[in-house]
């Protein structure tokens, strides 16, 4: 079941006519933007605790079995998401971030995890957690792009066949994860966007946005089940599996941008509290000067199904670990790294 909410975070202009188009324009624009979103939320959900071993083992076995490590990684939103935003507001992928055109506006993610071998049972358990403050990225050195992130997850694995002699690893797994976050990307428009002019009380006002970046926001709870194959050979475990996953999901996109008045073609500025109040009496509309920018936000709740793999480097207790995911139903990709010691 799909619902789309189409929400105005700074100036509500309905009752302008020379505001409307502009807003059909944005809510068509940014309803593809926020389906790209939800679509690879289930793929950005699953990065974490893809260890390749099927199952670590038993935790009362000497020496025991466990691990902690930690893993990095993305999904992608198709750049077909994106491409009409950008369009329909003369926008452009700036260069320093220009993959994206080729391969998609990525949704980073990382998780610190550990997981612990079972007792009695062929078991283990995943537990996994990440955060990125909003500095986040610009403190590593990476600019162009600012991210807000936070996931929490667990997962159970119970063992049905133990790698030993030729037989491969098996396990049926279920698990969930709760995530958040924001990614945005300034300079993808060309300049100010100017929405419409208003008469008041003698007094010619224009508003427009200026400095817009292009944001992406979500937030979801996954519950996933999967069935995982791995074999160790030497120093390498290659591993493959499939997953189902049902998303309670919220995610959108829109821009971030300040907003500005220019009162009988004096200038611009900042706009004050008495450009919000006078906007107000001619309109009779609610402004709100916090939370700036536009948005498209679709609510989603349903099925994902997605084919995994990948393989790991053994390095005596070090494992190293690589990748990938394919979701059948959107074609969407994810991909993902991780380093963990495991006993």
């Amino acid at each position: 079941m799909k619902k789309t909410v189409v929400v105005l975070l700074v100036l509500v202009l309905a009752a302008a006519g020379a505001f409307a188009q502009t807003f059909t324009q944005f809510q068509s624009a940014f309803s593809g933007v926020a389906k790209g979103v939800s679509d690879s939320l289930a793929l950005e959900s699953s990065v974490g605790l893809a260890w390749s071993d099927a199952w670590v083992g038993q935790l009362a076995d000497v020496p025991p079995h466990f691990g902690i490590g930690v893993t990095t990684g993305a999904a992608l939103i198709p750049y077909a998401s994106i491409q009409n935003a950008l369009t329909t507001f003369s926008g452009a992928i700036p260069s320093g971030v220009s993959f994206i055109s080729s391969f998609g506006m990525p949704l980073p993610t990382y998780t610190v995890e550990v997981r612990l071998g079972g007792f009695l049972l062929p078991f283990d358990i995943g537990l996994k957690g990440g955060w990125i403050p909003s500095n986040g990225l610009s403190s590593l050195g990476v600019s162009g792009i600012s991210v807000d992130y936070l996931t929490l997850g667990g997962d159970f694995r119970l063992g049905i066949i133990q790698d030993r002699g030729f037989l491969p690893g098996l396990s049926l797994g279920v698990g969930y994860t709760y995530l958040r976050g924001s990614v945005d990307v300034p300079g993808v428009f060309s300049g100010p966007i100017n929405v419409t002019s208003i008469s008041y009380g003698g007094n010619t006002y224009d508003v427009r946005f200026t400095d817009p970046s292009l944001n992406f926001n979500w937030s979801s709870s996954v519950i996933d089940a999967k069935l995982q194959l791995s074999k160790t050979l030497l120093f390498i475990t290659p591993f493959a599996g499939v997953g189902a996953s049902y998303g309670f999901s919220n995610a959108g996109g829109g821009m971030q941008a300040q907003m500005q008045v220019q009162k009988n073609g004096l200038g611009y500025h900042a706009a004050t509290q008495q450009d919000i109040d006078d906007l107000n009496a001619a309109t009779g509309s609610s402004y709100t000067l916090q939370n700036q920018g536009f948005g498209v936000t679709q609510a989603t709740n349903g099925f994902s199904f997605r084919a995994f793999g990948g393989l790991s480097i053994n390095i005596f207790f070090l494992k190293i670990g690589v990748g990938a995911e394919y979701e059948f139903v959107t074609g969407n990709l994810a991909g993902m790294a991780n380093v963990r010691f495991q006993l």
